[in-house]
């Protein structure tokens, strides 16, 4: 992760936590749901996904601000959110004692690709986290080897509206993003996955891989 990088997502962080606010005014409501709707359906796709968490270990990659980590844990789950933006990462600490939720919740302010963790987890999720990941086969082949049950993902879409635009503004700060069509999901996911399904949302592709049935001794 460069330097730029990380500088930008530092910016980005009070910008990056309105998407999940109700409190905003007309225009940026208007805004997130043109450009950032995608967002929005993975966010409540994931919940879906992890209805009955009480109890089990989830990591969260890329865990931005802790909006996604607060929901799980409320749900009862035992969180651990990795980010490298240390301006993320105290946005969410300040979110998780707001809630009375530091029993439930870690946070790591790391790279994932580096950091070495010392348990496996239940459930983990990658939102967002591959947007800006250069090289997505180490990544998904590190998250799968943590996870006993199911893995959690979204992809930008190759194709969708905007896509230009996104790429144009990330780039001229430094700051990569990689795209992907469906096919070139399918032949990422295959090498790590015997089953998993792909989703189209707003923009992005909304993967979730099995691992094994949790009742699979």
């Amino acid at each position: 992760m460069s330097d730029s990088e990380k500088e930008y997502w530092d910016e980005a962080a009070k910008e990056f936590d309105t998407v999940y606010r109700e409190e905003k005014d007309a225009l940026r409501r208007a805004v997130d749901k043109v450009f950032r709707k995608g967002t929005a359906e993975r966010f409540q796709l994931t919940l879906q996904e992890c209805k009955n968490v009480n109890g089990r270990r989830i990591l969260d990659i890329g865990c931005g601000t802790g909006r996604m980590t607060v929901q799980l844990a409320k749900r009862g789950a035992q969180v651990v959110g990795i980010d490298f933006s240390q301006k993320m990462i105290d946005m969410a600490k300040l979110l998780v004692e707001k809630e009375g939720l530091q029993d439930r919740c870690a946070f790591l302010r790391d790279d994932f690709s580096k950091h070495l963790f010392k348990e496996k987890f239940d459930i983990s999720l990658a939102l967002g986290a591959f947007d800006s990941t250069k090289d997505p086969a180490f990544h998904l082949k590190k998250m799968r080897s943590l996870t006993t049950e199911k893995c959690i993902m979204s992809f930008p879409s190759k194709f969708a509206f905007g896509v230009p635009l996104r790429f144009i503004w990330l780039r001229s700060r430094n700051c990569p993003i990689y795209f992907y069509t469906k096919k070139e999901l399918k032949r990422l996911l295959s090498p790590h996955f015997s089953r998993y399904r792909i989703k189209n949302i707003s923009a992005r592709y909304f993967c979730v891989a099995s691992v094994k049935n949790r009742n699979t001794p």
